[in-house]
């Protein structure tokens, strides 16, 4: 009897101990500007198996509806209801490993062939992108490197995109044709996110002065911040300026436990089951 007690005590000590831990971490980052979602996120090949353990493949990239692990394995997910499976993920079955992507569209394979992502509307997703596709060629330009990792169209209308390659640094590719008779081409590359200024960029996300915005690194990340905030939100002739700035409370929980499994433009997912929507 007293056995069974002191292990019910234990078990109450240490659910007490988590839920503190859980507690501190949700508070953190609500005050990093997300919303605690009501729905849990279970995903036994995703979370590591316990604290001593990694995940076996972790999310570099969703847009809500599938992922992409850093293997360049495909996930379908559902972050409300949970499959049959009773997780909140599915393993696509797809043979070719997944080494770039472009928005939510384009995915470009191990193979070098590009496909129709998930979720597209205009195309059978996973099929292959062929010559008859009008942006064919645009494609090749962005995605046919060995060096680009992730593309994102900042202004198709002026042919900008942002380009995060292999060497760890985000350029901005522009890219013009004189009329729609003629070949794309590839007018210019300079560097917008440097791997010398923020270290060595795993992922990246722009969506102008807006903290969607921002930059991942294999231990940091950052996220577009206004830098007056005070003045700006005051008086209306301020304006507000934003800068990229180390997110510090995201930055510790993306190096410690419990860890964030994804962080990405609207939605963070911890490994002990969260979900956070971006305030």
């Amino acid at each position: 009897m007293k056995k069974k007690l002191g292990t019910l005590i234990g078990l109450g000590i240490a659910t007490l101990l988590l839920t503190g831990c859980d507690g501190t971490v949700t508070r953190e980052i609500r005050h990093a500007g997300f919303s605690l979602s009501s729905n849990e996120f279970v995903c036994s090949t995703l979370m590591p198996a316990n604290e001593d353990t990694k995940a076996t493949d972790m999310i570099l990239y969703t847009n809500g509806s599938y992922a992409i692990t850093d293997d360049g394995k495909l996930y379908e997910l559902s972050l409300s209801q949970p499959y049959s499976n009773e997780q909140n993920c599915k393993r696509i079955e797809f043979s070719i490993n997944i080494i770039a992507y472009m928005d939510d569209s384009v995915l470009k394979g191990s193979d070098n062939k590009f496909y129709y992502a998930p979720g597209t509307t205009n195309s059978t997703p996973l099929t292959e992108v062929t010559e008859n596709d009008s942006n064919y060629q645009l494609y090749q330009l962005l995605l046919g490197s060995n060096t680009v990792k992730k593309v994102i169209t900042v202004d198709s209308n002026t042919g900008t995109y942002y380009v995060l390659e292999s060497d760890g640094t985000v350029y901005q590719y522009t890219i013009t044709r004189q009329d729609y008779n003629s070949p794309y081409t590839l007018t210019s590359k300079t560097p917008v996110y440097e791997k010398s200024e923020y270290g060595e960029i795993i992922d990246f996300n722009y969506a102008g002065d807006s903290t969607a915005t921002y930059i991942k690194t294999q231990d940091e990340i950052y996220r577009m911040q206004i830098t007056n905030e005070d003045e700006c939100t005051e008086y209306a002739d301020i304006t507000c300026k934003y800068k990229l700035k180390k997110d510090e409370t995201l930055t510790k929980y993306y190096t410690e436990d419990p860890k964030i499994l994804y962080f990405g433009p609207s939605i963070l997912i911890t490994t002990y089951g969260k979900e956070f929507t971006l305030s």
